[in-house]
């Protein structure tokens, strides 16, 4: 049985009812470390406010040492610790969808997990840089076929990168378009974001990545073995 978009909203707006609160203090820890961001992204995200702060605090003496240091540690804690809390984050809506006791401590539950995270995340940015060079196209074929790759990391604890990216490439073989539909479904909420000046975004990240959880949970017939339901493989 093949579960469209809307599907998928559903299922994770149900796994959202009662836990809004707790969802959205996640997914802002989360964002401030860069789960929801590219590396691009994420660099350009504090430029900005780099610039901004140029621009009002440049009068204050030591201004630009504590610049500095401060835009030296958020990148070394988003290189080698947000991939790790990126797993805890996919654990943490995983046990929403399967209605586990979970909380915010999820997030920093897979810290010793940072170097095989920290592996995977450098292999996708060559594989993702070579296939934009090469051509757009491939660029976002590979995209969505390692897409998975953070998810099979936090399930399957034993996989090394190569064999987490070998797995991720199996189940979105017939699933690249789906997953596509679904994060395309999301942008009237993204606009709703912008209107709202990122405000809407508190609650709209948690509902969109609730529902990439239950797209995975299908795919990868974690739904069939957790609640006994015939999955999309």
């Amino acid at each position: 049985m093949r579960l469209g978009s809307g599907t998928y909203k559903e299922i994770a707006l149900d796994a959202l009812k009662g836990n809004w609160v707790k969802a959205a203090v996640a997914g802002l820890f989360a964002n401030w470390l860069g789960v929801f961001s590219s590396s691009f992204l994420f660099i350009a995200k504090y430029a900005f406010i780099a610039v901004i702060l140029i621009y009002f605090l440049e009068f204050l003496p030591g201004f630009y040492s504590i610049l500095f240091i401060g835009t030296t540690a958020i990148a070394l804690i988003y290189f080698f610790i947000g991939g790790a809390v990126r797993l805890g984050y996919i654990d943490f809506n995983l046990a929403l969808l399967d209605r586990r006791k979970n909380g915010i401590a999820c997030l920093t539950g897979r810290m010793s997990d940072w170097w095989r995270v920290l592996c995977a995340k450098i292999t996708l940015f060559f594989v993702l840089s070579l296939g934009y060079i090469l051509f757009i196209i491939p660029g976002v074929v590979a995209k969505y076929s390692y897409t998975m790759v953070p998810y099979i990391l936090e399930e399957r604890k034993g996989f090394s990168t190569r064999e987490a990216f070998r797995a991720s490439k199996q189940i979105m073989k017939k699933h690249k378009w789906e997953l596509f539909c679904l994060r395309l479904s999301f942008i009237g909420w993204d606009i709703l974001g912008i209107l709202t000046l990122g405000i809407g975004f508190i609650f709209i990240n948690p509902y969109r990545y609730a529902a990439e959880a239950a797209f995975y949970n299908e795919i990868s017939g974690r739904a069939e073995v957790y609640y006994g339901r015939k999955t999309n493989r």
